[in-house]
């Protein structure tokens, strides 16, 4: 490459490629790397609506979809690159609230609903 030509590049998808919906991911830097498992998540409400009053919670069914080995310089790359989408994403349809802040709502609302006398 000496030659300061760029080389060819050929692109394929893998025979195992798919696309996953993910539902959450889990991990931890290990050794020199971080490990993530990516899952997604089904709610089985088959039961719940069996129930005459639905009143049982739905049962969720996480399935491990993949794992990923990251090494830290890729890590920092994506990292940047999912903050740059997030912002930008954010400039156009508003502020994403974390998942503890929207745990936290649910939680007030609960609170009102009970205070109201909605669950009685």
């Amino acid at each position: 490459m000496s030659n300061g030509k760029t080389p060819e590049i050929e692109v394929k998808e893998h025979a195992n490629f798919r696309t996953i919906n993910v539902g959450g991911v889990y991990g931890m830097p290990l050794g020199m790397h971080f490990e993530v498992i990516v899952y997604s998540e089904q709610f089985e409400v088959a039961e719940a609506l069996a129930s005459p009053t639905m009143t049982a919670p739905p049962k969720v069914n996480r399935t491990l979809e993949c794992r990923l080995i990251i090494d830290p310089f890729q890590a920092k790359s994506i990292v940047q690159w999912l903050t740059a989408q997030v912002n930008a994403f954010e400039r156009q349809f508003g502020r994403i609230p974390s998942a503890e802040e929207i745990q936290q709502q649910n939680l007030e609302q609960e609170k009102e609903k009970k205070k109201n006398g909605v669950y009685q």
